[in-house]
């Protein structure tokens, strides 16, 4: 057993990295599943270079392992590089459950190494400090609000970011409801939709997203969205038609950002709740 944790496994973990990296090196891949192409696009550098750390890993695992298999060496390190290695993972592997709709089964082996390694290698005493140190990475992840890596806007139709407190999105839904129009409501709270909203330097809701196709409109403010229904325009052959958003600086004064809310034609959502308690007042 001793043998199999601390040298036999780690050779086999590094092989299992050593073929994937050559396959990616000749443009394949151990898995070609969609959701190792998304667990690459969840990273900011390009995923060859996780695998040649994994290799690294595992190669000094196995050195270790060896060493310490013949009392050259302390395991303390051998331990230390272990857990280090397997926190990375539950930190790569936990935050891709969460933003990913589909999970990367490479990564899944890896971690599956790991841990296997760990299980078996780890007496009780030290095994006692990494599972509840892995529960609580998993933990402080499902705490976050992470962006997914999905499409919100995907059929046809009007599409409303909004808050279910603010006025001027209830003014805007109860427009759209009389006049039966369809629509699919977004929440400013999610961080996807305030990410958009910040990409298209609108400060305020509600947003208005009609899709038709490979056309996209979008229109900020409730005088603007319930204007294009009642002039009936929109037939610009643009690819996006993009309206004024109400300017919001982001560093002015609270007092002066609820007056802008409440004046203008939406509520500011950097500050959502306290731009709301005011506009509610209106």
């Amino acid at each position: 057993m001793k043998k199999l944790s601390f040298i036999y496994l780690p050779i086999l973990f590094f092989i299992y990295i050593a073929i994937d990296t050559f396959l990616k090196l000749n443009h394949s891949s151990l898995c070609e599943s969609t959701g190792c192409a998304l667990a690459d696009n969840l990273i900011w550098i390009d995923g060859i270079y996780l695998n040649y750390m994994g290799m690294f890993t595992a190669f000094v695992l196995a050195v270790l392992g060896l060493l310490s298999y013949k009392e050259k060496v302390s395991k303390k390190l051998f331990y230390m590089i272990l857990f280090a290695a397997l926190s990375f993972e539950t930190l790569l592997l936990g935050y891709q459950y969460f933003v990913s709709p589909e999970m990367c089964k490479f990564c899944m082996g890896v971690y599956g190494f790991l841990f296997t390694i760990t299980i078996l290698s780890t007496p009780p005493r030290y095994l006692v400090m990494i599972i509840p140190a892995i529960i609580a990475v998993i933990t402080a992840l499902s705490f976050l609000n992470l962006p997914k890596s999905e499409a919100f806007v995907v059929k046809n139709g009007n599409y409303l970011i909004q808050s279910p407190t603010c006025p001027h999105c209830k003014k805007v839904k109860e427009y759209m409801h009389k006049e039966n129009i369809s629509f699919e409501k977004i929440d400013i709270e999610g961080v996807e939709a305030q990410n958009f909203a910040r990409f298209m330097n609108f400060n305020t809701i509600p947003i208005l997203l009609i899709k038709n196709g490979k056309k996209v409109q979008i229109i900020n403010g409730d005088k603007d969205i319930i204007k294009f229904f009642e002039n009936k325009f929109g037939e610009d052959d643009s690819q996006v038609v993009i309206e004024e958003s109400v300017s919001i600086s982001a560093t002015s004064e609270s007092t002066d950002l609820f007056k802008a809310a409440k004046e203008e034609e939406g509520c500011g959502f950097a500050t959502l709740e306290k731009v709301e308690s005011d506009c509610s007042k209106k």
